[in-house]
């Protein structure tokens, strides 16, 4: 294109009348959005923020922000652009005759005071949002496909005995011992169970941007497309110990979002116990774990040394908390002791986080959050020619740039 030669160009006002202080017109101003109210104040309820945030988010005053949610005044179309990122939902959604019904929060098995739902982050319920969008995306793509999902397996065993329910879960896994022996390496061990999990037709997703302390993970039952999300700041080897504890919540049909703080204190909600005992079972199994000899040799101590720990978590490729939390339910060790490592292991690891703090690649980081079993689900549906690429993009929120390298990585095994 060529540019405007001297002649054509718009020539600079150089007289020296001042400039127009007035206001522009109101007709020159963006028109208000036709939004209903309550549309305004469900999506920042929803979205987990204060008023006093939202408005700061979007740069406007607080009684403004009252005003739109009261009805007395409207956004302007400018405006609601605003509002939608902040609160992280689809402009299209603010126009609904009314506020979306049949969300239904998930149950709270964390130790924290209020009810369910109440002190959820905006970055939990965002996650708990794109993990319910996963779900029903999987769900289209395999009806698309004609697919019919495995049926989530039905353990027989008592919700009372967790050796037994373990040995059952562990076997709808399919994962041997000597294939859990094989990978000493912490993102291997993760993979592993992640692909025995996914074999098992659970989505497997993972998140990053909440705090370990406020959500390890959490699970989503559904007879068609149950889910599990781990929470991607934790260390690989807790993460592994989140998905089997999850695992057990989907087995159980009790599903909600879990810090799997134990505090031995009598007011631990017993699903939560259980699933933890669970999870340690079926990474530990007595029948080989409780034979170990530094195990036997430890039986009725009450402290266990660093070196007998540390060599099971290798073995076993779990993490050392783990242990010491198996080793408790077998009877070696007190329950201070396990509460005193417990301390000492986090404070370990929030140092190591902060040592190792790096850059991963962002179609590595994206293929570990969707989770490998729905980018394939994607990928069959499009090379299938059940949808096109554009729907490629959608379904896997990326540029078209990085599909090369994400199929890759997500047929990576």
């Amino acid at each position: 294109m060529t540019r405007p030669s001297g002649a054509d160009r718009p020539t600079k006002d150089t007289s020296t009348q001042p400039r127009s202080l007035t206001r522009p017109s109101m007709a020159a101003r963006t028109p208000p959005a036709p939004v209903a109210p309550e549309l305004l104040a469900w999506a920042r309820e929803s979205s987990g923020l204060s008023r006093e945030d939202a408005a700061r988010k979007v740069n406007v005053t607080r009684e403004r922000l009252d005003g739109w949610e009261s009805g007395e005044a409207s956004p302007t179309v400018a405006q609601l652009r605003n509002l939608a990122k902040a609160y992280k939902r689809p402009l299209a959604v603010f126009f609904l005759p009314e506020p979306p019904s049949g969300f239904m929060p998930l149950h709270d098995y964390r130790r924290l005071p209020g009810t369910i739902g109440e002190g959820w982050s905006p970055a939990l319920r965002l996650a708990l949002r794109r993990a319910e969008g996963q779900q029903q995306a999987a769900s289209e793509l395999r009806s698309l496909l004609g697919e019919e999902p495995p049926a989530l397996p039905v353990v027989n065993a008592d919700a009372t005995d967790a050796e037994r329910f373990a040995a059952e879960a562990r076997g709808v896994l399919g994962v041997t011992l000597a294939q859990q022996f094989s990978w000493r390496d912490r993102y291997k061990a993760l993979a592993g169970w992640t692909a025995a999990l996914e074999e098992a037709g659970v989505l497997v997703l993972q998140t990053s941007g909440i705090a370990v302390d406020e959500m390890r993970g959490f699970s989503i039952s559904d007879p068609v497309v149950p889910v599990i999300v781990l929470n991607g700041s934790d260390a690989p080897r807790g993460r592994i110990f989140t998905a089997l504890h999850e695992w057990v919540h989907l087995l159980l049909n009790e599903a909600g979002v879990c810090d799997l703080h134990d505090q031995g204190d009598g007011q631990d909600d017993e699903t939560e116990r259980f699933c933890n005992e669970t999870a340690a079972a079926i990474l530990m199994p007595a029948d080989t774990f409780g034979q170990e000899a530094a195990v036997r040799a430890a039986h009725g101590d009450v402290e266990v040394p660093d070196s007998i720990i540390g060599e099971l978590a290798t073995r076993y490729s779990v993490s050392q908390e783990s242990v010491v939390r198996r080793l408790l339910s077998l009877g070696v060790g007190s329950w201070d002791f396990y509460m005193h490592k417990r301390a000492e292991y986090h404070e370990a690891y929030m140092q190591q986080r902060a040592d190792e703090e790096g850059f991963a690649p962002f179609h590595r980081v994206r293929v570990r959050d969707l989770g490998k079993a729905y980018v394939r689900l994607v990928l069959d549906a499009y090379h299938g020619d059940r949808i096109n690429v554009s729907e490629v993009s959608d379904y896997l929120g990326i540029r078209l740039k990085h599909l090369p390298k994400i199929e890759r990585e997500a047929l990576t095994r």
